[in-house]
């Protein structure tokens, strides 16, 4: 009977050993599989898209820069007809290539018909002509601002805020020069202006 006992147990020990091996050969198959599929996914990302770091555009105008921005990261699309950009920074230049306006965001998207760029996720602007030196100074804050290298005017939506030494104005939507120096206000405009 003793001996019987012993092959029970034994028996028994060897389908739980076996059983949790078999348990525990499946899931190692099952995380090799998946992570099979993550290096296919990211191969075929990859093949659809290029990312790139430390990213620079710039557009010109003849010989003179028109704009530059900088991003830490471009995610170009297939084509490089657009690219998602992350933590944009950049200038705008007047017509004999000096700064007039600097600008960041967290995010944006350049797109490269017509050199257009959109960007997003809190975007300030600061006038790099200061008002001591003859310049509009100031600066705009806004949800979005767009522009395109074909046009002098930039557009900020979902609420501006600009801020000048005469004072303050809120609009959703303002369209401005460069240089600060033509400004439209639409929506909700409320400006409130200190003497000179």
């Amino acid at each position: 009977m003793n001996s019987y006992r012993k092959l029970v147990v034994f028996v028994l020990t060897a389908l739980v050993l076996g059983g949790g091996w078999a348990i525990w050969n499946a899931d190692q198959k099952l995380k090799q599989e998946e992570a099979l599929h993550r290096q296919q996914q990211a191969a075929q990302n990859k093949q659809d898209s290029m990312t790139g770091q430390n990213v620079s555009f710039t557009v010109t105008e003849g010989k003179v820069k028109k704009w530059k921005l900088e991003a830490l990261q471009a995610v170009y699309s297939e084509n490089r007809a657009q690219a998602t950009l992350k933590t944009v920074k950049g200038e705008f230049y007047d017509a004999e290539g000096k700064p007039v306006l600097q600008f960041s965001a967290p995010e944006g998207l350049y797109l490269a018909k017509d050199n257009t760029v959109t960007l997003s996720g809190g975007v300030i602007a600061n006038s790099a002509q200061k008002q001591e030196n003859g310049g509009k100074g100031g600066q705009m804050k806004a949800p979005t601002m767009t522009w395109s290298g074909k046009s002098d005017w930039v557009t900020a939506k979902g609420g501006a805020e600009l801020t000048f030494p005469q004072g303050k104005s809120t609009a959703q939507t303002c369209r401005f020069t460069l240089d600060f120096s033509n400004i439209q206000l639409e929506g909700g405009v409320n400006s409130s202006l200190s003497p000179l």
